[in-house]
């Protein structure tokens, strides 16, 4: 709970507080106090005896940020796993928490929680507030019956959401929502609707009741007609682009509604009704908050993420995660690439994330060698319309090879505009011709930071461009994150997954969750388990992925005799369900970035193995929940594992150390916080 300047509810409130039937396990209440200046610090002392309460104090920042700050303080309990929302003019029913704990108890495939919110009026309300005015936006009033709902019907004064939610990296947006100014209202409906879209689906428990308190001067006209504006704004600011014809940044549809109510309200005026003329004033307040919010919205920084993707893989999923950071701290983001493999499925999640998504393809100049200036010619009238039609002040260019990106960065210096730079791989030591050595120099010139995803990523990035980049550039080394939250350590998990899969319950399974690619070395797995397989006959191995290798890995398989003890996943949407199946995790790449797939079975409490390559080596090196093994010693990598393979409580022990290693160093939190270092300064 938020509060500031609360004195008027907050006795009653916290009463009903101190009444509540316990939810059958243990709760605390966070009380944040935003810069109150009325007592309400008093007033929260006086309960500290009765609640289990804890108080933040800060100054004036807004209701979302202090949520923020409390939830700060709440995850960094690990057993804190339902976090519950409300306001401070909310009185809860004494069954209140309990109603909603049983509800997320009986809906485990639901991560958002609603209930019932309805009017506590300090008096009764006129007719015409009754008939005219939209009870729920203005009085965050809102009832459905037991069962999914729309998000937006999950309203801030009475709302439950599951700790994977934050564990995801959702936090609310604090450009939106009560602050010490006048501000957008709809923050809980942006959130809502932007983790549903990520995935994560809302229940409506009408059992679960709280009474929001409504003052009388809630009640004027003056009143009613500032949330319309204020709702107006709030509804422009949860639009992620459009594309409807506009004027003055604007859906022409607008300013002739408008203009339509505009005539309305003198028709009602000249008629003396004034039930008709107070509906135009709404609609008329609605759409100027909805004005002043687009115009605002255009000193937020633009940034667009572009790479030259093949297909759909680490790189392009970090670069969705970090597109959602950036617009959760409230730049307005777009991410454009060329189409890959997979692109619509990288699209369809970002649109999730209320993230605007398009297509960049200059013709490659930089990356291809063929037709190079003809293509650069092309890329020059095309590509830097293609870019600024996007409109971005900050262009971040993802590179995955040696040069798979120098197109997008001299474009972007030809436009005029800033870049920075992230590094997804261990680039191999390259000489570069005459032609990509102007190329670059000119293009690294607007390159104002650069990070890599591992230490070894940026050592080779540095050895190969360091003389293009520039003493001012900021350098940082920013490691991939996981999702610790959604994947976990699960016996259930297990057994449904070796269920699904066909897998004996008790059996030695291996798994490695990559694409089936010459870089990743499946065929290598294949020869290792066929050995291993010698000395442990129930052994199994999944492989989850595909790629072009698919069939060559399947007639490997066969020509072994390994048919039935080989499984071939495919591509698995919810791999934090099948990672818990695994024994062992595997990834034998001749070359990584980092190497996602790995903290993610980590995370999952699956010990892994991998090669001695940068990436993995920088992920696996001093780690106590895996084991690094030669590139190129197959008989020594086959010692190694079947040691490990003979040893369950070496393994059990691993498996501890790999979540807990998760857990401090590569969870979703941490990036957030070093993503905003990066970009401190950088977004103007």
């Amino acid at each position: 709970m938020a509060t500031c300047n609360g004195a008027l509810t907050l006795p009653k409130v916290l009463a009903a507080y101190a009444r509540l039937e316990h939810p059958g396990e243990a709760w605390k209440l966070f009380v944040v106090n935003d810069g109150s200046t009325d007592g309400t610090g008093a007033i929260l002392a006086g309960f500290a005896a009765a609640l289990p309460l804890t108080v933040i104090d800060q100054d004036r920042k807004g209701k979302n940020a202090a949520l923020n700050a409390a939830l700060a303080v709440a995850l960094a309990n690990p057993g804190c796993q339902l976090l519950v929302f409300t306001d401070d003019d909310a009185t809860p029913e004494p069954d209140w928490l309990m109603r909603l704990a049983d509800c997320a108890r009986a809906q485990p495939g639901y991560a958002i929680f609603g209930g019932a919110i309805y009017p506590d009026w300090a008096v009764a309300p006129p007719d015409w507030v009754l008939n005219k005015v939209p009870l729920g936006i203005t009085y965050a009033v809102t009832t459905a019956a037991s069962g999914p709902v729309f998000p937006g019907l999950v309203w801030g004064a009475n709302m439950a959401v599951r700790r994977a939610v934050f564990d995801a990296g959702h936090r609310f947006n604090a450009s939106i929502g009560p602050s010490a100014g006048a501000y957008a209202m709809g923050s809980e409906t942006e959130f809502n609707r932007r983790v549903s879209e990520a995935g994560f689906k809302s229940w409506f428990c009408a059992e679960a009741k709280t009474g929001h308190h409504i003052r009388a001067s809630q009640l004027a006209p003056e009143f009613i007609l500032q949330r319309a504006y204020k709702f107006g704004r709030g509804a422009r600011a949860q639009e992620t682009g459009s594309s409807q014809a506009r004027l003055f940044d604007v859906p022409r549809w607008t300013l002739s509604k408008y203009a339509h109510e505009m005539l309305a309200a003198l028709k009602a005026r000249l008629a003396g009704d004034q039930e008709r003329l107070f509906a135009a004033r709404w609609e008329l307040h609605y759409l100027r908050g909805y004005f002043f919010q687009a115009w605002k919205a255009k000193g937020q920084p633009r940034v667009m993420l572009t790479s030259c993707s093949g297909e759909l893989g680490g790189m392009e999923m970090r670069m969705a995660q970090e597109a959602r950071l950036l617009a959760a701290a409230g730049a307005r983001v777009v991410v454009a690439t060329p189409p890959f493999r997979g692109f619509e499925r990288f699209a369809d999640a970002l649109h999730g994330g209320r993230i605007a998504v398009g297509i960049f393809d200059p013709p490659q100049f930089g990356e291809q060698w063929q037709w190079r200036r003809f293509n650069k010619l092309r890329a020059s009238l095309t590509g830097t319309w293609q870019m600024r039609r996007h409109r971005p002040d900050l262009v971040h260019v993802a590179f995955c090879w040696t040069t798979y990106g120098a197109s997008a960065l001299w474009l972007a210096h030809r436009c005029g505009i800033p870049t920075v730079i992230s590094v997804h791989n261990a680039f191999p030591k390259k000489t570069f011709s005459a032609w990509h050595d102007r190329l670059f120099r000119e293009a690294f010139t607007s390159v104002k930071g650069i990070y890599a995803v591992s230490d070894s990523a940026m050592d080779h990035f540095v050895a190969i461009f360091g003389k293009y980049i520039g003493p001012a550039t900021r350098l940082q080394v920013i490691p991939n994150s996981v999702d610790i939250g959604r994947f976990i350590p699960s016996p259930a998990r297990r057994d449904a997954a070796r269920a699904r899969l066909g897998l004996p319950r008790d059996a030695l399974v291996l798994g490695s969750v990559a694409r089936l690619s010459p870089q990743k070395r499946p065929d290598a797995l294949i020869d290792l388990f066929a050995r291993l397989r010698q000395t442990y006959p129930d052994l199994y191995l999944v492989l989850a992925g595909t790629g072009p290798l698919e069939q060559q890995l399947r007639d490997q398989v066969a020509a072994l005799g390994l048919d039935g003890a080989v499984i071939f996943a495919g591509f698995v949407g919810d791999v934090e369900m099948m990672l818990p199946a695994f024994d062992l995790h595997f990834l034998l790449s001749r070359n990584e970035g980092f190497g996602i797939s790995t903290i993610e079975a980590m995370a999952c409490g699956v010990p892994v193995v991998g090669t001695d390559v940068p990436g993995t080596a920088d992920i696996l090196r001093g780690s106590e929940g895996g084991m690094l093994v030669p590139l190129d010693d197959a008989d020594l990598t086959h010692d190694q594992v079947s040691r490990l393979l003979a040893d369950p409580a070496r393994r059990a022990a691993m498996a501890i150390k790999a979540r807990q290693e998760m857990e401090s160093t590569y969870s979703a939190e941490i990036l957030k916080g070093r993503i905003d270092a990066f970009y401190q300064g950088l977004l103007t």
